[in-house]
């Protein structure tokens, strides 16, 4: 998808009483939301404001890209000041690690100037507002142990071998190029499907699953908080906008674009 087709998908309504700042953005009943773009200049990630009429509590989606500029980072953390609590994720066990080395390598690179999320105190001085939102890691390594060994075993061994490779050969442009992200699934996410069998089901349905619930015990409680911050990698948003947006009939009010990294520094 070009620059062109993607200014499409954020048309122009005000964003009174966001904590974002408003932008233009296509009418509140649209099923396509997106969250990354890849243009000539950089990567950028949206930020959206959503919120019903009912005084329900607002959500702030804050899609993660893991791997970005100081600045991103910096400017996330700044937002997460308006929430009365924050939604997160993490999974801490060694399987976690491997699957996720291939970028952890590549913050090591300084011609890059990039940091990983977890490096970027994102949380300091707000941890009494966190709800982990994440499976526990006993269950992360049950579902893990379904995907079959060949598979577990090649991941093992080729998660290190990519991220040597991408740190030897890797550019922001390079980088920047594998990245977009949208609530509806793109041609090639619907042919590709599970890279192996279980897969999946391990690194996002039962996680998509967890973070779903705990949005919808933080709607039904008593006193449920005004601003709800949901921390989450990119890919987990679809989850996010189809049960706000179609099940409880939430819109987009406002939002945001934050570069993730620039192409260059100039």
């Amino acid at each position: 998808m070009d620059v062109a087709t993607q200014s499409w998908h954020l048309g122009a309504t005000s964003g009174r009483g966001s904590p974002l700042h408003s932008l233009d953005v296509r009418p509140s009943d649209s099923r396509l939301v997106q969250f990354i773009e890849n243009n000539v200049l950089g990567v950028r990630a949206a930020l959206y404001s959503l919120a019903q009429d009912s005084g329900a509590p607002r959500f702030l989606l804050f899609p993660m890209i893991h791997i970005g500029g100081p600045d991103y980072y910096a400017q996330i953390r700044q937002k997460l000041e308006k929430c009365d609590v924050i939604v997160f994720e993490g999974v801490n066990t060694f399987r976690a690690r491997v699957v996720t080395l291939s970028y952890r390598l590549l913050v090591h690179r300084r011609r890059l100037g990039r940091v990983v999320q977890s490096s970027s105190l994102l949380f300091s001085g707000l941890r009494e507002r966190l709800i982990h939102a994440d499976v526990a890691s006993a269950e992360f390594n049950d579902n893990w142990a379904r995907v079959p060994w060949r598979f577990r075993i090649a991941i093992l061994i080729l998660g290190p071998l990519y991220g040597a490779y991408l740190y030897l050969t890797a550019s922001r442009e390079s980088l920047g190029s594998k990245m977009k992200t949208e609530d509806l699934p793109s041609s090639d996410e619907v042919m590709s499907g599970d890279i192996a069998p279980g897969f999946d089901e391990a690194t996002l349905a039962s996680r998509d699953r967890k973070l779903v619930a705990t949005i919808e015990s933080l709607m039904t409680k008593p006193a449920p908080p005004s601003t709800v911050g949901i921390v989450y990698g990119a890919a987990h948003m679809m989850a996010v906008t189809a049960v706000l947006m179609e099940k409880y009939r939430y819109r987009i009010d406002g939002s945001d674009w934050l570069t993730v990294f620039a192409y260059s520094d100039v």
